[in-house]
């Protein structure tokens, strides 16, 4: 048996739902609430990257196969080489977006890691499928695997109040908000929370206090969103406030996952009549984004900042910035933006209207 590839799938297993991974990131879901101003507000999910028109976000759990795979010319290869093999092409197709190909493999790699009865092996691999079915928006399937890891963790001596099974949590309870079941999602994030405050108030814990403290910024930017769907706006905005503040507090500069937490904050500030703080949130994500190539979510942002100006009264100023957010959301195929430009437009020309009648 080759003891370090065996030694590796451990070490990828131990860190399963850690939260050392980048946990503000971009998901294709949308996420719709009931307003007397339509705004944008899109939520995030797992470990992604921004979804443009070249390419699909990816949802891996906490761990990436990158550089650490050494071709052995004089030694045969293993099962469990080809296991790890296996699990870095199905990771490998899911980046590019191959989403069916890469449940062919998982499951192929499932199958290698049942005849080794290798547990580590099975758990990871059905918390890579848990994940690919959250970003493919299957949440019924990807709630099922999830439990499955769980119910593993729990078996394998886990408490549920470990972070591994505190961040599953967090991610269930995302996507029953995701699905409309706000009062389910906001028990399990509450629940989620009150876990993981309970651990930062504690100096030893068997966790990372730093994992700690970026999944409860996670979560709490996942509650905010909830919140807005109950209406529940100020609460929304706190929520939203705080995993800005955990996110800058690991993040030196700003990236896609910032500017998604700006453009929450100006809608939630928009919803408040903060007009303002609404404009300065969203302008800076809109001049931040100068320096993302391919960020085609901010023409969403343009059109929210054109409805800030709506509200100031400044018809000329959302006329301009609206117009322009439907020409370059036309060009870039981004329906969800032209949506919104095109909702902007609309309470554009009712002002209009109902000026002149």
């Amino acid at each position: 048996m080759q003891v370090n590839a065996m030694k590796f799938i451990a070490r990828c297993i131990h860190r399963i739902r850690c939260t050392s991974e980048n946990i503000f990131p971009l998901s294709a879901q949308t996420v719709r609430w009931n307003c007397p101003v339509k705004s944008e507000v899109i939520p995030v999910l797992g470990q992604t990257q921004h979804q443009t028109s070249h390419g699909p976000g990816v949802v891996l759990g906490s761990f990436y196969f990158w550089n650490i795979f050494k071709k052995k010319d004089d030694k045969e290869e293993t099962p469990e080489d080809k296991l790890i093999m296996t699990i870095k092409r199905s990771i490998l197709s899911i980046q590019r977006g191959e989403y069916n190909k890469a449940e062919q493999m998982l499951h192929l790699a499932l199958r290698m890691a049942q005849e080794l009865q290798h547990k580590d092996g099975i758990t990871y691999i059905y918390d890579v499928m848990a994940n690919l079915a959250l970003e493919k928006g299957d949440f019924e399937k990807a709630e099922k695997l999830f439990v499955n890891v769980m119910q593993r963790l729990f078996g394998e001596g886990f408490k549920e109040s470990h972070i591994k099974m505190l961040h599953i949590s967090s991610k269930i309870a995302h996507m029953a908000g995701l699905q409309g079941n706000f009062e389910k999602a906001k028990q399990g994030f509450e629940w989620t929370l009150q876990k993981l405050e309970e651990k930062l108030k504690i100096r030893e814990i068997e966790e990372e206090l730093k994992d700690v403290r970026e999944l409860w910024g996670m979560t709490k930017n996942w509650y905010g969103q909830t919140l807005l769907e109950l209406n529940k706006v100020e609460e929304a905005k706190q929520c939203f406030l705080a995993a800005w503040e955990v996110f800058n507090e690991f993040h030196d500069q700003l990236n896609e996952d910032a500017l998604m937490l700006l453009n929450n904050l100006g809608v939630v500030c928009m919803r408040l009549g903060e007009t303002s703080a609404a404009e300065d949130y969203l302008r800076k994500a809109i001049t931040v984004s100068k320096e993302i190539p391919d960020f085609v979510e901010v023409n969403v942002f343009r059109a929210n900042l054109g409805l800030v100006y709506l509200q100031q009264g400044l018809l000329q100023r959302a006329t301009d910035i609206c117009s322009l957010s439907w020409r370059l959301s036309k060009k870039a195929e981004n329906d969800r933006a032209l949506e919104q430009a095109e909702y902007c437009l609309d309470q554009i020309k009712k002002l209009t209207s109902s000026s002149k009648g």
